[in-house]
């Protein structure tokens, strides 16, 4: 059964629409509320879809609470909404395919019941993760909570380290490998947005002074994440980020010196770094659709950035996204093996090859 909950002041807007489920939808549950009770009855319910009115006519409704509701559902009760407005043009910031924003008219009824249809994938996919999620939480308070009653006295300490200690294992679980039959598509390496309010090693930065998705405008941090803590009243340990500079794809085959290969040995040479995750000093980094073009990081060619430099559109820099763990720690490691390795001088490597054939093969 799928929980649909209208929101709207204007009963006789939505009628039409509550007929038709009525008559014709026997697997949609349909419930309805004004903008005065819609909080309570989106926590009560747990609705799979909304369908929200924002705007009556040209202008924004006095009291109208649409605008905050979409707020609170975006950050606090996450599941797809239709918004029904008279203004569609005038929504932004929600372009997300979780969200549907259709324009109120004579004939909207179909199309709006066309779009709860098409969320139902959706609803299914959301379900599956909350089931997940849940069912992983409990498994984590089950082991932790006994720690903190064996440990503390006080409710409150006991609660906090229910809190953190339950966080803390929840992450691993999810963390741990899905199964063998599953694996991880290229992009889900990246947090988007950043959810540290530190900078990290291996977060992602993008130059704010050009537009489009040339991959010379990101930039790598390579600066380990002890030194940037700056939340809490705290000073970074630097006054400078040391980040590694971007190139196209194109332009990192060639620095390899594969420009010239044919397509099925290139490609036998790329699945090797790509499973190695680097090749001497270029970090291959996928894609993520409207953040992060497919490029490489160049872990010799470095850039010290002032530390104030990186913040929102208004900075030089915009952090766009943050690489996961274990690929956060990749960057590390591919950077101690591009940087620390000792400069040696040129030998007869062929003499000392054949050396080493001849005392094998006597």
């Amino acid at each position: 059964m799928l929980r649909v909950l209208f929101i709207e002041d204007d009963k006789e807007a939505i009628k039409t629409i509550l007929d038709r489920i009525d008559q014709d939808e026997r697997d949609i549950e349909r419930s309805e509320c004004d903008f005065h009770e819609a909080e309570e009855k989106i926590w009560a319910l747990r609705p799979d879809i909304v369908v929200l009115d924002l705007f009556e006519g040209a202008l924004l409704r006095e009291n109208d609470r649409g605008s905050d509701l979409l707020g609170l559902i975006w950050e606090k009760q996450f599941f797809p909404v239709v918004v029904h407005t008279a203004l569609p043009e005038a929504l932004e910031g929600y372009e997300n395919p979780f969200v549907h924003v259709l324009k109120k008219g004579i004939e909207s009824s179909e199309t709006v019941l066309e779009a709860i249809r098409s969320l139902e994938p959706h609803v299914r996919s959301l379900k599956e993760v909350d089931k997940h999620i849940r069912e992983s939480f409990a498994f984590a308070l089950r082991d932790v909570a006994p720690f903190a009653y064996e440990t503390f006295e006080e409710a409150k300490q006991r609660n906090d380290a229910i809190l953190r200690g339950g966080r803390r294992r929840l992450a691993a679980l999810m963390d741990e490998h899905p199964g063998t039959d599953q694996v991880l598509a290229s992009w889900e390496q990246y947090i988007c947005p950043p959810l540290s309010q530190d900078m990290l090693l291996g977060d992602i930065l993008r130059k704010t002074d050009k537009e489009g998705a040339d991959p010379s405008l990101f930039r790598v941090v390579l600066s380990p994440s002890c030194d940037l803590v700056s939340s809490g009243g705290r000073e970074p340990k630097v006054r400078e980020i040391l980040v590694a500079k971007c190139c196209s794809t194109k332009r990192g085959i060639e620095f390899l010196g594969w420009g010239n290969m044919n397509t099925r040995k290139l490609k036998d040479r790329l699945d090797s770094v790509l499973s190695r995750g680097y090749s001497e000093a270029l970090v291959p980094l996928p894609a993520l659709r409207g953040r992060v073009p497919t490029m490489m990081a160049n872990l010799r060619e470095l850039e010290l950035i002032p530390f104030g430099d990186v913040g929102c559109e208004s900075d030089r820099f915009l952090r766009v996204a943050s690489l996961d763990s274990p690929f956060r720690e990749l960057i590390s490691w591919a950077y101690i093996q591009a940087s620390g390795r000792p400069g040696l001088p040129d030998r007869d490597l062929t003499f000392w090859r054949e050396e080493i054939v001849a005392d094998f093969q006597s």
